[in-house]
């Protein structure tokens, strides 16, 4: 067995990628890092037990050769005789539309089609090709950005169904083993564009920093495996802290004043893990301040006693529930939301991934007659869309930082007394789109206050 594919062997046992049984979807750009990726999957499907194995390409629609790179996917995959799918997508418009960097779009659009494709399908793991010259440029970009040690880390091997089995190999290393073995691949020439920020890192950065340390890319690995082990402590030692400190939505300030800054930046990170060390350190200085109360971000905090409380408890805010018909409307007094629901027939994927916040569509062998939109209810549980376990409804607005004065008043979208969607928050894993040739069911909501 070869270098390449010692390295690639020893990322799948490292990192428990690959299990008997396990169906691979891969994100095949056509590039020599996905497509060498291809081969090794297909070369050891046998071995590895793999049950099932799909390329998919996504066409971006940014380049004049974007149609040449599908052309070479067709291409091996043929070679190979694995099966593969095409999606052709407009990611300048939906970067538009966004407001993100047409990199951050390309990745948002990618993740999204395969995550639809993976659940549609069935399958249990997506390959991505990423490698150890990618991680150099991760961390780098981290650590321009100030970065905490999560940053730093780079990207995983694993991280949910996502598996990089490319992990410890270097650029190098696959553009020798593809060129080796014969297999057709293509040049994306916005890699050259060094007004992209990964590609200066890439073309101006790295080159000097291997001048100091030829052996970077062992150097990145090695930093990766320390920080995430310093991580995993972390990670333990934080919820460890949380149990102590914090009960609901109030946390103890007397026993936080006790923590190092580390532990105290580490619990109001965990508490607002969308923040950013701007938000954290605002609190965290709030917490040890005399003043009594505090606005940051729209989210409310006061001072009673030795203890901060984050938001008001709710007044006044009594369970409701009303009936939403099919093909009707209701208007949901206490939270100040009128709710739409019709049925309807989706043109493509993109219209169902370009939805507007306001807009969930539901999918169902026979669409009901109508829903119940109601409040939250002790014991309530809710299942995220895109997983498959239950979670406490009360834990789950806590974790998306839904002010506490707010969650008694958002509506959900209940069929058969199952959360099928937090209106406006996140829809559940029930009824989701599967088949575009078959009628949706689209629930809208406006908010008057």
């Amino acid at each position: 067995m070869d270098k390449v594919s010692q390295k690639f062997f020893k990322a799948i046992r490292d990192f428990d990628l690959i299990g008997e049984g396990d169906k691979v979807l891969v994100a095949l750009s056509g590039g020599a890092d996905s497509t060498l990726l291809l081969f090794l999957l297909k070369e050891f499907s046998d071995l590895l037990g793999i049950k099932r194995l799909k390329a998919v390409h996504i066409n971006h629609l940014i380049r004049e050769t974007a149609f040449r790179d599908e052309e070479i996917c067709k291409e091996l995959s043929q070679r190979l005789g694995v099966e593969l799918e095409i999606r052709r997508f407009d990611v300048k418009k939906y970067a538009k539309v966004k407001g993100l960097s047409l990199e951050e779009a390309g990745r948002e659009v990618r993740y999204k089609i395969l995550e639809e494709i993976r659940e549609r399908e069935g399958f249990t793991k997506i390959a991505t090709a990423h490698h150890a010259d990618d991680l150099i440029e991760t961390q780098l970009l981290f650590y321009s950005r100030g970065s905490g040690l999560e940053g730093l880390e780079g990207f995983p091997p694993k991280a949910g169904v996502v598996i990089r089995p490319l992990y410890y190999l270097t650029k190098g290393e696959i553009y020798e083993a593809v060129k080796r073995l014969g297999l057709p691949y293509a040049e994306d020439e916005t890699n050259r564009d060094v007004n992209i920020p990964r590609n200066r890192i890439r073309h101006n950065v790295v080159p000097q920093l291997r001048v100091i340390n030829p052996s970077l890319e062992d150097s990145a690995l090695r930093l990766a495996e320390i920080l995430r082990e310093e991580n995993l402590f972390w990670e333990k030692h934080t919820q460890k802290l949380l149990r102590e400190i914090v009960e609901g939505n109030v946390l103890n300030l007397k026993r936080f004043r006790d923590l190092t800054v580390a532990e105290q930046r580490r619990v109001l990170k965990k508490l607002f893990p969308q923040r950013g060390f701007e938000f954290v350190e605002a609190l965290r200085r709030f917490a040890l301040s005399e003043k009594p109360r505090m606005e940051l971000a729209g989210i409310y905090f006061h001072k009673e006693g030795n203890f901060l409380k984050i938001s008001n408890p709710p007044e006044g805010v009594k369970p409701y529930s009303y009936f939403l018909p099919l093909g009707g409307e209701v208007y949901v007094e206490e939270a100040g939301y009128l709710l739409r629901c019709r049925v309807v027939k989706l043109r493509s994927v993109e219209e169902l991934i370009n939805k507007p916040k306001n807009v969930e569509y539901f999918q169902f062998e026979s669409p009901p007659e109508g829903f119940i939109v109601r409040n939250r209810r002790k014991g309530d549980r809710f299942v995220p869309f895109g997983r498959k376990k239950e979670v406490k409804l009360k834990d789950f607005l806590i974790k998306e930082k839904i002010p506490f004065h707010l969650r008694d008043k958002i509506p959900l979208l209940t069929l058969a007394n199952q959360i099928l969607w937090i209106v406006g928050v996140r829809r559940g894993n029930f009824f989701a789109v599967k088949d575009l040739n078959k009628e949706v069911v689209e629930v809208v909501y406006e908010q008057s206050n």
